[in-house]
This record gives structure tokens, sequence and C-alpha cells, in this order.
């Protein structure tokens, strides 16, 4: 096999092997989460009991799809019914057995959760969540991840787990690609403690991590033991928020945030090509890092409600009908919004903006190649970012406010206080995009 070969071709040349002759392994697994994206609606029961293989279950699909509807949906994970009937065709899962499937879309709720269970035929079966669908629901909870703590979604994936093995004594793997992989170690962390007895492993593949609330405590510290965390060179969304897990670095054919697509992760035999992350991705990593830390949980919520505010208001439901509507609507939609969570977002936005910017630099200075006084310089300039947006101005009461002042009103606190008549949410954008484009980053070194 070639180090280029993917899912697809681990199914062609290992395909005739069962998982008795060769063991379950981490592509066995990564096909077995891309499995869950399929719409088992009217195919797979919801009860464990009632189960059906996957060469059935690929024989129903098709009767009830054509390739053309298939191809003709935009989502990166729209090859997974193809994955289905490869999968079916081989010896090594044709005769799984598929159980157990639900699939959870409560808009009030902002939750989005999709599960079903493999029986593998060597005693174990594996439990795979699905990661985010073309819903605007299922994205909106993405991004939720950013300031709640337990999402539905991990709520529903916790009770999944419960009420499938609370009373079984089976081996069970976890799993799920982005999304569904976080899914899968909050629910194994959090499930009953007769059900956690009988996890032997939780595979999280590229997947988003938690806030410190999260991995602070006992129960978190506890599933690391038994995870097993898969990213992609360029990884972006496997390096969101903090795992505390080391991960296992694959090769992929994709390119930046295509690699999330696990379609283009490298195989090797009956293992994936593993190499070492990219520089982009931990430049990627610094600015989200930098930006958690210096805008609040509650500015993070205004920000999360104010993009799907705007994403909904053409009344679409799928990402799909957010690019129907087109940019010119959104952008309607913000200028309808309040001028104060108009604000708001572009604060946010500045944040993320000057994130990046002191990654930037930190880049630049760790870069050996260049020379020591540009290294120096942009060191240097990374920490007055750094502690500008670390700065306290002290809080003044009524009594203080007259025997105190300001030390020099700068530009940016001139613009803080504009009256509204001044403030334009285009123009503010504009601005910001002029301040922060690459081409000034560069004329700076220069200088």
């Amino acid at each position: 096999m070639s180090s280029n070969n993917t899912m697809n071709e681990y199914l062609r040349w290992r395909g005739d092997l069962t998982f008795n002759c060769d063991p379950f392994n981490e592509v066995d697994n990564l096909i077995l989460a891309q499995l869950s994206y399929v719409d088992f609606d009217g195919i797979v029961s919801e009860e464990g009991e009632d189960k059906i293989s996957l060469s059935e279950v690929n024989d129903q699909y098709w009767k009830m799809h054509t390739e053309k509807e298939i191809l003709a949906r935009t989502s990166f994970v729209n090859h997974s019914p193809f994955l289905l009937k490869a999968a079916a065709a081989t010896k090594r899962f044709g005769e799984v057995k598929l159980s157990g499937y639900v699939n959870h879309l409560k808009k009030e709720a902002e939750a989005q959760m999709s599960a079903i269970c493999f029986e593998l035929g060597d005693g174990t079966r594996y439990v795979a969540f699905r990661g985010t669908d073309e819903t605007i629901i299922g994205w909106k909870e993405d991004f939720n991840l950013s300031y709640m703590s337990r999402t539905e979604g991990q709520r529903l994936a916790v009770e999944y787990l419960n009420r499938h093995f609370k009373n079984t004594a089976m081996r069970l793997r976890v799993g799920g690609h982005s999304k569904g992989g976080n899914f899968a170690v909050f629910a194994a962390a959090y499930a009953l403690p007769q059900v956690r007895a009988q996890i032997e492993k939780v595979y999280s593949n590229d997947a988003p991590g938690f806030l410190e609330d999260i991995t602070g405590t006992e129960e978190y510290r506890r599933v690391l033991e038994k995870t097993i965390n898969i990213i992609p060179s360029e990884s972006i969304i496997g390096r969101l928020f903090e795992s505390g897990m080391k991960p296992t670095v694959v090769g992929s054919s994709g390119k930046g945030i295509f690699q999330h697509d696990a379609l283009t992760w490298q195989v090797m035999g009956n293992r994936f090509v593993h190499v070492k992350r990219s520089d982009d991705s931990l430049f990627v990593e610094k600015v989200l890092d930098n930006w958690i830390r210096n805008v609040d949980v509650e500015a993070r919520r205004t920000f999360v409600d104010t993009v799907f505010q705007v994403l909904s208001a053409g009344g679409g439901v799928t990402m799909k009908d957010v690019r129907k509507s087109g940019f010119s609507e959104m952008v309607e939609a913000v200028t309808k919004l309040p001028r104060e969570q108009q604000k708001e977002t572009i604060k946010v936005v500045r944040e993320l903006l000057r994130s990046g910017e002191k990654a930037l630099y930190q880049q630049i200075g760790l870069n050996d190649e260049l020379p020591g006084f540009i290294r120096k310089w942009a060191s240097k300039r990374g920490d007055e970012i750094e502690a500008k947006a670390n700065r306290q101005e002290p809080q003044l009461t009524d009594k203080s406010q007259n025997a105190q002042k300001p030390e020099k009103e700068t530009a940016s606190d001139r613009e803080e206080v504009k009256e509204s008549k001044d403030y334009s949410f285009e123009e503010e954008v504009r601005r910001l995009l002029r301040e922060k484009t690459p081409e000034k980053a560069t004329s700076e070194a220069k200088g």
C-alpha cells in the first residue's frame, strides 16, 4: 500500500481480513466514525436488540437514495454513503451488526446529536457519535462550546450510553469525528460508573476540546487514560479549546481546513501515516488560545448568538440555505442589529485579529532562519500586544472621577467613545481589515 492511500484503499486491500484475524485498529475507528454520518432513518432501529447487518443496511439505503442525489450534496461528509457501499462489500465489515440509531435535532435547546452502535463480531461494540451535520443548529452547538461547559448535545450523548449499556457487561469502544469525538469523550467521562467500566478505548478524531472547568475535573482526567486523540497535520478544528491529550498526528492529502475531511487522511497498512504537526496548525492554535484568554465568556456568548442570528435571518435551516441566500442578505441582517450588539461583535472580532497579530509576531520571533534583530523585534512586539490586551484600567467611583484624570487619551480610547451618530458598522469592519492586513505587518518588519 502507498502512503497516499486512504480509507477506501484500506478497504480494498485489507477488507478480506475479519476482526478475529486482524484486530481492530485506528483506521477501523475512523471508518465507523464516518459511517455515523449516513442517514439511517427508516433502516436501523433505535432499539439495541433489533440488529441489521451492514450489507443489508447498504442494500436498503441505495433503494431509497440515488448517487446523483448524494453527489448533489455540498457537505464534506457527502462521501459517507459511498464509504458505506465500499465497507459493506468487504468480509471485514459486511456482517457487522448495526443497532441503536438515534438522530436528535432540538432547535430550542440548540442541540444536534446522532449515534449508532456497531457490533463487530469479535466480542466488542463501537459506539459512534456523529459530528456536525449541515444544519444551522448543529453548527451553532459547535460554537456554543466556546462559552458553554456542557451543551445539550453532550448531555444527550451521556444519556445514550447510559440507556443502552447500564444493564450490560460488554467490551465497548466509543468514538466520533469532529464534534462527535467531543461527544464521545464527554459521554465516556460522565456516564454511569457501570458503563464507564465497560469502555476500553475512546477515539477523538480531529475533535474540539473543552473549557477548563471540564478538563480540570476528575471524571475528565480519568477518561484521558483511555482516549486516543487523532488529528491531521494541519488540524484546526481538533485544536480548538483544551484537550490535555498528546495527539497522534497523521498525514493528509488535503490542505488547511480541508484536512478535516477524514477521507483525505493517509493510510499505510493497518494504521495511519504518522507525521509532525505543521507550523500553520501551531500558529492557528496560538491565535485561538490567545482569543479565548482575552475575551470573557459573556462576550463570546453574545458574539456566537449574533453570528447565528445573522445566519438564520433568511429563515434557512441548513448551511446550504445560508449559501443560497447570499452574503448581501447577511450584511443587511447585521446592519439591522442594535448598535450596541454591533459594537460588541466588532470588539470580539478586534480581539481575534489582535490575537492573530500577536501569534504572528511570536512565530516570527521563533524562526531561527530570520536575522536576529527581526526575531528580537517580533518577540518584543508580541509582548507589547499581550500587555496592552491584559492592561486593566482603574475603575473610578463617582467621588473619584473628578479627582482623577486619565493619563492621555489615545486614538483607541477615542474610538471606543464614539457617539451613536458617528458609528458605522461597515466602516468599522473596513478599518479593522485595513489595520490588520499582512502587508502592514510586512512593512513594519522591513522598517
